[in-house]
């Protein structure tokens, strides 16, 4: 919410077109966050965020993750690692780098929507059972995070959204129902 406050206070005292992800992060959620880590008198935010930008064409799109410590990723990077073209949360730094380490492997920018929905499927129970087992055995085998996800599938929806690339829309993201995904998941 403070995102979107600061976004939306932003684009009122200058103009929409100075509304951007970098600007927001660097300059505003991230200090805060850290500031808030670092007070020794009240309770820290333990909160990580992800947010994207999407641009006009793939290699313009954004991924910044702030941690709760006010840190900065782009794109999945860090100083050390190379630029991704997706991004991914998760509760610890273990589990996040598996997922990440899955998805250099599956991810395919002409993919269809139904492979990249079946592989980040994959990269979250990868992410799971990694929390689950806490982190000590490293990347699951296929056979493993496919009865994961099944199990999980059987018992939860799925709420997902799509970003779009869509100029013409203010808004550029749309929601996905679970009986929408459903029928798209390789079983």
């Amino acid at each position: 919410m403070a995102a979107i406050e600061l976004a939306s206070t932003e684009g009122f005292t200058r103009s929409a077109a100075d509304v951007s992800l970098r600007r927001l992060v660097h300059y505003s959620l991230s200090p805060v966050m850290k500031s808030a880590f670092e007070q020794v008198y009240g309770a820290p935010y333990l909160a990580r965020m992800l947010f994207a930008e999407v641009g006009e064409s793939p290699n313009e799109d954004l991924f910044l993750r702030v941690e709760y410590d006010g840190e900065i990723a782009t794109n999945g990077a860090t100083y050390a690692q190379a630029r991704q073209d997706f991004a991914v949360l998760s509760g610890t730094r273990q589990s996040r780098e598996l997922m990440e380490a899955f998805l250099k492997t599956q991810h395919a920018p002409e993919a269809s929507f139904e492979a990249a929905l079946n592989a980040a499927l994959d990269a979250w129970s990868i992410g799971h059972i990694s929390l689950q087992a806490g982190n000590e055995n490293g990347q699951p085998d296929q056979a493993a995070v496919l009865k994961h996800r099944q199990e999980q599938l059987a018992t939860s929806g799925i709420e997902a959204a799509v970003l779009e690339r869509d100029a013409s829309r203010a808004i550029r993201y749309r929601s996905l129902s679970d009986t929408e995904l459903r029928s798209l998941i390789h079983e």
